[in-house]
């Protein structure tokens, strides 16, 4: 359930992570800027950018010269783009410290460099989360497509979404923290490296392995069990069988857990009685 800021028109066109211009070939010209991927999709209002540990994180740009060297001590400009659409965002200019004021889906964070190079990278203001919920039940998954290969058979070997809620209950309208990390892991049967050679492993809508989601605006995020039909459950003769997947989600504030979590979640796998 990995979401994506989709900008449209103009915005996408200049929403990239490098920029580049027509300059000189010196070592210490610099020719193109990059900003690196942030350390966390979203602040909380009234906070600062921070990493998944709970570190206050200012953001930094790489700027590199024609021949593609980083150019050390070369000084870049930041500031929040959007600033003459809303004040979701302030930005130090010289040290890239970020504060989230009020809550917008998307905003902009700027680094310059010169007059001819900018580059920007979208950024989620939310509130702040205080609770984690299992948003439903896992429907029971019956294992039975069998050689466990090819895109029909994988889709048929996996679960449905194991989703979880993280909330701010202490808004007014107890409303989902938008853009937020949540982890899982499997515990049962262990598999902590998510490796998928192993009869279990986690995967997103896609089928791609993973074990980390980002909050939609309402607040969810999940992950599906993918199942080695041959090996799990074990076989016991041609009898049904039936075994229970357990699923770790973590959600963390300033390197704190977030109440609720961890909190389990469980599917059903079920081996039909085979002739």
């Amino acid at each position: 359930m990995t979401r994506l800021l989709l900008l449209g028109g103009a915005a996408a066109a200049v929403l990239v992570a490098v920029g580049c211009a027509d300059v000189g070939t010196a070592p210490d010209v610099p020719a193109s800027i990059e900003l690196p991927p942030f350390p966390f999709p979203s602040v909380v209002v009234g906070d600062t950018l921070r990493n998944e540990a709970g570190v206050a994180t200012p953001v930094r740009a790489v700027v590199r010269n024609a021949a593609g060297d980083v150019i050390d001590g070369a000084r870049a400009t930041y500031l929040y783009a959007d600033f003459l659409r809303d004040s979701a965002f302030t930005v130090d200019t010289a040290t890239g410290i970020i504060v989230a004021r009020r809550v917008v889906a998307s905003g902009r964070i700027a680094a310059r460099i010169g007059t001819s190079l900018q580059v920007l990278r979208p950024l989620i203001a939310t509130v702040r989360p205080d609770s984690v919920t299992a948003a439903a039940a896992a429907e029971p998954l019956i294992v039975s497509l069998l050689p466990d290969t090819g895109r029909a058979r994988a889709e048929g070997n996996t679960s449905g979404e194991l989703p979880v809620l993280v909330r701010n209950s202490s808004s007014p309208t107890a409303g989902g923290v938008n853009g937020w990390l949540v982890r899982f892991r499997l515990v049962r049967p262990a598999n902590p490296a998510n490796d998928t050679s192993q009869a279990v492993f986690l995967v997103d809508d896609q089928l791609r392995a993973s074990t980390v989601d980002t909050t939609s605006p309402d607040g969810r995020a999940g992950r599906r069990v993918r199942v080695r039909a041959a090996r799990f459950p074990t076989p016991q003769g041609n009898a049904r069988v039936t075994d229970t997947v357990i699923v770790e989600a973590t959600v963390r504030y300033r390197g704190r857990l977030v109440t609720g979590t961890p909190i389990l979640l469980s599917v059903p796998i079920i081996r039909p009685a085979s002739q």
